[in-house]
C-alpha cells in the first residue's frame, strides 16, 4: 500500500511539471491531487513530547446522566483546567452546575483564565467545536473572585438548563490560591446548587474499561519536531498525536473511587506543536483526523506574523467520516520559517490525528528585482567605503561605547514577543 502511495506521489510530481501555469493554478493546488485518494506516502516523525501546565479535572462519566447527582468531585489547588461533557439523559429538564467550595477557614482567591462553554445542544460535535471556539478566542482579563461560600461558576451562577438529550461541553482554566472542592452536578431546575452539593451522592461512572473522569497532572503538551523540515527534498513528514503509542494518553486517578484512570483521547489536553522549516520552498501544513469524525478549532502562529484562527474543518461542520484519508490545509508556512500549531481534542470528536508537513514544489523564496538592485548597490557602496577607510572601521569596532551600543541594538532587535502574547492581541472575547 505504501509503495502505491509513493507511486501516486511521483506521478503527481510529474503533473506539476506538465500543467500550464497560465490558468491560475498554484503549485499547492496541483499537489492537492496527491491527497484526493487518501494520504500519500510519508515519513513518520517522532516528536519530542513534554508535559506541563495545570492539573486537569475531567468529568465525562457518566456521559449520559440518567438521574440527579454528582458526576465527579475533587479538591485541588493551584492552576487547574476543568473539562466537562454531560448529556441530560432524563425525561425532564435539568440544571448543570459546576460548584466551587472553599475547604479552609480563610477566604480563597479564584483567578479566571481562558474559558469556553458551549450552549446546550443536541448536536454533540457542534457543542464540542463551540466550546473550543470560545476557549481559543477568549483572552484572560485578570478576573478574580473571593470564594467566601459555595458558588456555581456557570452562567453567572445560574447553571445551564438542559432539555432531555441536550449536552453541554466546557473548558475552563482557573487558579486557586488555597484548596478548593470542585463538583460537577446534575440537579432539578429549581434546586439550590449549594444544598445539592451537600446532599447529593456521587454517581457511578459508565460501565466498561474507559472511565472518562478523574484528575490528571500536566494538561499542556508540547510537541517539538526533532529537526527542521527540509521543504526542498520532496518529502512529506507526519506526526501522530493522541494515539496512545507515539503520544501516550495522560494517566490519573478517579479520586471518588481511588482507582487509576486513563484519559482515552486526551480530552482537555492542550497541544502546542512546534516546528521549523528550512530550504527555499514554502511548506504546506495539513491536518488529518484518522480516528473518525472530528469538529474543532485551532490556532496557527508563525514567526513574525499574527496568529491565524482556524476552523477544523473550515468548509463544513465535521469531517473524517469516510475513513482515514480526509485532510484539510491548515496554512502555508513561508520558506525558512518556524511556527506553532495549537489544538486540543474536542469533546465528541474522535482521535488520533496526524499533522503533515509538505514542501510546495514551484513556490520558492525569490527576491524582487528592485531589492536585488538595491542590495547590489549597497554591497558596492560598502566595498568602496572599506577601501577608502579601513582603519576607521577597525577603530569603530574597537571603541567600547560604539561596540556596546551595537550589541545593545542587536539584542533589542532579536528579542521577540511570546507566542501567547501575540495570540492574545490578535483575538477578541466573544
Amino acid at each position: 500500500m505504501n509503495g502505491f502511495k509513493r507511486l501516486i506521489g511521483f506521478l503527481c510530481a510529474g503533473v506539476v511539471l506538465l500543467l500550464p501555469w497560465g490558468n491560475g493554478a498554484s503549485a499547492s493546488d496541483v499537489q492537492d491531487l496527491a491527497w484526493q485518494d487518501g494520504v500519500p506516502y510519508y515519513r513518520q516523525i517522532q516528536g519530542n513530547i513534554t508535559h506541563g501546565g495545570p492539573k486537569l479535572i475531567f468529568s465525562d462519566s457518566p456521559e449520559m446522566v440518567g438521574k440527579i447527582g454528582i458526576m465527579y468531585r475533587d479538591t485541588v489547588s493551584g492552576p487547574v483546567r476543568l473539562f466537562f461533557h454531560h448529556v441530560n439523559d432524563t425525561g425532564t429538564d435539568k440544571r448543570l452546575a459546576v460548584m466551587l467550595r472553599r475547604t479552609t477557614i480563610r477566604s480563597t482567591a479564584v483567578s479566571f483564565g481562558r474559558n469556553g462553554i458551549s450552549r446546550p445542544n443536541e448536536d454533540w460535535l457542534a457543542a464540542g467545536r463551540e466550546a473550543q471556539m470560545k476557549y481559543y478566542s477568549s483572552v484572560p482579563n485578570g478576573r478574580r473572585l473571593v470564594l467566601d461560600g459555595p458558588r456555581d461558576i456557570l452562567n453567572n451562577g445560574r447553571g445551564y438548563i438542559l432539555h432531555p438529550q441536550e449536552l453541554v461541553t466546557g473548558i475552563v482554566d482557573l487558579k486557586f490560591d488555597k484548596p478548593v472542592e470542585v463538583s460537577f452536578i446534575m440537579m432539578p431546575v429549581d434546586a439550590d446548587p449549594r444544598i445539592s452539593a451537600e446532599v447529593y451522592s456521587i454517581l457511578p461512572p459508565d460501565e466498561g474499561d474507559h472511565v472518562l473522569r478523574g484528575t490528571f497532572e500536566g494538561a499542556d503538551v508540547t510537541v517539538t519536531l526533532p529537526g527542521a523540515f527540509p521543504a526542498d527534498r520532496g518529502e512529506i513528514w507526519g506526526v501522530k498525536l493522541a494515539d496512545d503509542v507515539e503520544d501516550p494518553y495522560v494517566r490519573g486517578i478517579d479520586v471518588t473511587r481511588n482507582e487509576p484512570v486513563v484519559d482515552y483521547g486526551n480530552y482537555g489536553v492542550m497541544y502546542a506543536v512546534n516546528f521549523q522549516t528550512r530550504g527555499n520552498s514554502a511548506t504546506q501544513l495539513r491536518f488529518n483526523p484518522y480516528g473518525g469524525a472530528y469538529a474543532g478549532e485551532g490556532v496557527l502562529s508563525l514567526s513574525g506574523e499574527t496568529a491565524k484562527y482556524i476552523r477544523i474543518p473550515d468548509d463544513r461542520q465535521s469531517f473524517g467520516w469516510n475513513g482515514d484519508g480526509e485532510t484539510m490545509k491548515l496554512g502555508v508556512v513561508p520558506a525558512g520559517r518556524s511556527g506553532t500549531f495549537f489544538f486540543s481534542p474536542p469533546g465528541s470528536s474522535n482521535l488520533p490525528v496526524r499533522i503533515f508537513w509538505e514542501g510546495i514544489r514551484g513556490e520558492r523564496k525569490v527576491q524582487p528585482a528592485s531589492e536585488q538592485k538595491d542590495n547590489l548597490e549597497q554591497r558596492r557602496s560598502q566595498r568602496r567605503r572599506k577601501k577608502a577607510a579601513p582603519v576607521k572601521k577597525e577603530t569603530a569596532l574597537k571603541d567600547p561605547a560604539r561596540k556596546a551600543a551595537a550589541e545593545s541594538g542587536k539584542t533589542k532587535k532579536s528579542t521577540t514577543e511570546s507566542l501567547l502574547d501575540r495570540i492574545d492581541r490578535s483575538m477578541t472575547i466573544n
